[in-house]
Formats: C-alpha cells, sequence, structure tokens
C-alpha cells in the first residue's frame, strides 16, 4: 500500500503554529492568580518593614488617658421637673 502523494502547501499550513502574544499564550486564570500572589506578597513584605511604626502609632491610639484627678464638686445642682398641664392635674 502506498500513502497518497501530499501537498507540500497543505502540510506547510498544518504544521504551522499561529504567532500569539505572551499575554494570550499564558493562561489567563493561572496570569492572574500569579499576579495577585505577587501583589500579596509586596504588600506582605511592606506591612513587615512597617511593624515598628504601625506598633507605635497603634498603641499611641489606643492608648486611655490617665484619669484626671477628682475635685469635689464646687456646688450643688438643683433640678426640678415639670409635668404636662395633663399630668399635673392627674398626679394632685
Amino acid at each position: 500500500m502506498s500513502l497518497p502523494p501530499e501537498d507540500d502547501d497543505s502540510s506547510r499550513q498544518d504544521d504551522e503554529i499561529p504567532r500569539q502574544s505572551v499575554l494570550a499564550a499564558m493562561p489567563k486564570r493561572t496570569f492572574y492568580r500569579v499576579v495577585l500572589l505577587l501583589a500579596a506578597l509586596a504588600g506582605i513584605l511592606y506591612l513587615r518593614e512597617r511593624t515598628g511604626s504601625i506598633a507605635s502609632c497603634m498603641s499611641s491610639a489606643f492608648q486611655v488617658p490617665p484619669p484626671s484627678p477628682r475635685t469635689p464638686a464646687s456646688s450643688t445642682i438643683k433640678a426640678s421637673v415639670l409635668l404636662p398641664d395633663g399630668g399635673t392635674a392627674a398626679a394632685r
């Protein structure tokens, strides 16, 4: 049995791989995942370098001010409660 003669043009077209850009050749999910992981790594390294200043800022922000010394009240507050007209008549 002999093989049928092959056309030179058709065999060349089948063997050629179309050119793609680098971004088009990468799988999208993997590329975005790598970019996300690199961004997370950069954020972690940045926060690691700034840990001391962040800690000092947070400790001063959450520091409770010392209580002020208690002084006795110089005057007493006098107050009276006024009821509406309907409440005064019912209370008497």
